[in-house]
């Protein structure tokens, strides 16, 4: 079976020894990985987006793997894995509260700037950006 040789490889390159690792063994490790890409949201710049960006890449392809290459007909296999897969869940759960925050954070700057350049209406609210100018030539 080459299939399940090479994805028992690749999931195995997550930091694992020679032996092929558990599953749930994986699935913490991936858990990590996502509270590692975690940390750089804490500071929401566009560099740390995208490095947080890139690492959560690698973990959604080592989860496929991991996925594709599971027996699905074994329950006790989902048993084993409900503990180590809540918490991956939790992890990334706490990690799109960030990214939401991050863009919400963006948004309202883009909204607050929007307000510093066309002003504010008669009534106190903010007034909507002009459309950029334009320049007509008659000849």
């Amino acid at each position: 079976m080459p299939r399940d040789r090479g994805q028992q490889e690749s999931a195995g390159a997550l930091k694992f020894g020679g032996q092929p690792p558990e599953p749930a063994a994986i699935i913490r490790q991936l858990r990590a990985m996502v509270h590692d890409a975690r940390a750089p949201l804490i500071d929401p710049t566009a560099g740390n987006l995208d490095k947080c960006r890139e690492r959560l890449d690698e973990v959604a392809g080592a989860l496929q793997k991991l996925l594709a290459g599971m027996p699905g007909s074994e329950p006790r296999h989902n048993v084993a894995l409900a503990a180590p897969l809540a918490s991956l869940r939790a992890e990334i759960g706490r990690v799109a509260m960030l990214l939401d925050s991050a863009a919400s954070f963006h948004v309202g700057w883009m909204h607050m700037a929007a307000c510093m350049v066309s002003g504010y209406t008669a009534n106190g609210t903010p007034a909507t950006p002009e459309p950029s100018r334009r320049v007509s030539l008659e000849v």
